[in-house]
């Protein structure tokens, strides 16, 4: 093909997928020099301007093998001119009918769509020029920005695949997803965003790598590792710092929201809480779990934050919470202390289950269920 006159040109109006050309080089530049797109793909450490000539001298012969379509982003800058917004391209697998995407956004236009666009421009021409019928997604585990992209524009979350992805001498767990040429464009899951709440003496926030002393220090403390010793928390460095990575999944799957629990005016981590199991219909229901650091334990910060995190829970989404018309909890037989924070919070004791709580001890002891409503909480 003629490069770069036989390079289609996709748009919506706003958003141009085009040939690259020379004019794109200091742009891409900025965009590989970026701690975000080094920390998630493979372009070279540290990166020149003469990587990002050679990488636009490369997309004619991608071109002509048909193994790559590789797009540039553009969009309108004002007064007329436009400004490059990043890559996108089609990679084919080999087999008729499938096909990769893959994807990097110049820093100055995260957080506008922009990439959102970019893929759906390529997945339409995809499936209905290119004959593609399966078109795979894939991003370094914890590159929660990528995986947005992909779920906005429909796509399935396939898994996580262990050690699966170079990248400059070492091999990284991934994400990965599909979109069939069959399959509606809405995303499949509810994304729980869970912003960071406070009442001014503690708040509830995204768990952070800064946090990894004071969460190991709890969940190893002989208290906790009694009655925590069967719930799968970290309990070493490696699987915190893989839990902070990949914290994102969870909530952008339905599954699960964690928040860690800190002095409101210091952020010192004190304690973690988790809502989980989400279910039902529109996901009207879920479980809370919580546990404090053992200089905060007796000052009723646990309970301050159960509070904060029934009140999103049962915030309607239209007002940015989860809508929840119930939230249950589990107590083991003898922990009087998680049962006191669910009664000064105002959940019912429903039940109890009967040798279904194991210690850490290998005793097995009854568990108390609670639960509390919305129209409850409201009252």
């Amino acid at each position: 093909m003629r490069f770069p006159d036989d390079v289609p040109v996709l748009t919506d109006g706003r958003v141009t997928l085009r040939a690259h050309r020379p004019g794109d080089v200091d742009a891409i530049t900025e965009q590989c020099r970026d701690e975000e797109m080094q920390r998630f793909t493979l372009v070279p450490v540290p990166y020149s301007r003469e990587d990002a000539v050679a990488f636009v001298a490369s997309r004619a012969s991608l071109w002509d093998d048909g193994t790559t379509c590789s797009f540039a982003i553009e969009v309108p800058e004002g007064s007329g001119s436009s400004k490059f917004a990043g890559t996108v391209e089609l990679r084919h697998k080999g087999v008729p009918g499938l096909a990769h995407v893959a994807f990097g956004n110049h820093p100055a236009a995260r957080g506008r769509g922009v990439m959102t666009t970019a893929v759906r421009l390529v997945a339409d021409w995809a499936f209905e020029q290119r004959g593609v019928q399966r078109l795979g997604w894939s991003c370094i585990a914890g590159n929660i920005a990528s995986w947005r992209v992909a779920w906005r524009n429909g796509f399935r979350f396939d898994g996580s695949l262990r050690r699966t992805q170079p990248q400059r001498g070492a091999l990284l767990d991934s994400w990965t997803g599909s979109l069939l040429a069959t399959d509606d464009r809405d995303p499949k899951t509810r994304w729980l965003d869970h912003p960071k709440l406070t009442d001014g003496r503690v708040a509830l926030r995204p768990l952070a790598l800064t946090d990894e002393q004071r969460f190991l220090e709890t969940v190893l403390d002989p208290e906790s590792e009694r009655w925590l010793a069967d719930i799968p928390l970290p309990r070493d460095m490696e699987s915190f710092r893989t839990r902070v990575r990949t914290s994102g999944l969870a909530p952008s799957l339905g599954q699960a929201v964690e928040w860690a629990i800190t002095d409101a005016a210091t952020d010192e981590y004190v304690g973690g809480l988790n809502l989980f199991g989400f279910a039902g219909l529109d996901h009207e229901s879920a479980e809370v779990g919580y546990r404090t650091h053992p200089d905060a334990r007796g000052r009723g910060l646990a309970g301050a934050a159960v509070r904060l995190a029934l009140a999103q829970g049962f915030r309607s989404a239209d007002d940015g919470g989860f809508g929840l018309n119930r939230v249950s909890l589990g107590a083991g037989d003898g922990n009087l202390a998680s049962q006191a924070v669910a009664r000064a919070c105002g959940f019912t004791e429903t039940g109890r289950d009967r040798r279904a709580y194991r210690l850490r001890d290998g005793s097995v002891v009854d568990l108390l269920r609670f639960d509390i409503l919305a129209d409850e909480w409201r009252g």
